[in-house]
């Protein structure tokens, strides 16, 4: 699945993994695009198998507003009820201030590269 680019707007790309799911977000998310966030989040959760991981990877978005952490969170909880785990793979000091500012780093794991998300490091 890939989303349709435009200059600085959200879009992702997803592939598979022996542990489930990779998708990779580049851009930002904020109020104008929250809504194709949370379609991203839905789409990756309905391919992802039973028992497995979807690694949202991203360290190439700009900006991560607190509604789009709050959409996380809750897939985070949704996806639970089917067994996938949801994790965020995140380096920008300035996200994690906002994961933290926004009090949702008890509700988003959060790690810094790929590998350590998929095995839960």
């Amino acid at each position: 699945m890939e989303s349709h680019r435009q200059d600085h707007e959200l879009h992702w790309t997803a592939r598979t993994a022996p542990e489930g799911l990779i998708v990779q977000a580049f851009g930002q998310v904020d109020a104008h695009n929250e809504s194709a966030w949370q379609r991203m989040l839905v789409e990756s959760a309905a391919t992802a198998p039973e028992d497995s991981t979807i690694v949202v990877d991203g360290r190439s978005l700009d900006f991560m507003s607190c509604g789009a952490l709050v959409a996380l969170a809750k897939q985070s909880v949704d996806s639970r009820q089917q067994r996938v785990t949801v994790r965020l793979v995140i380096a920008q000091s300035s996200i994690r201030r906002i994961i933290v500012e926004c009090g949702m780093e008890d509700a988003i794991s959060a790690y810094p590269d790929v590998d350590s998300a998929l095995k839960g490091d």
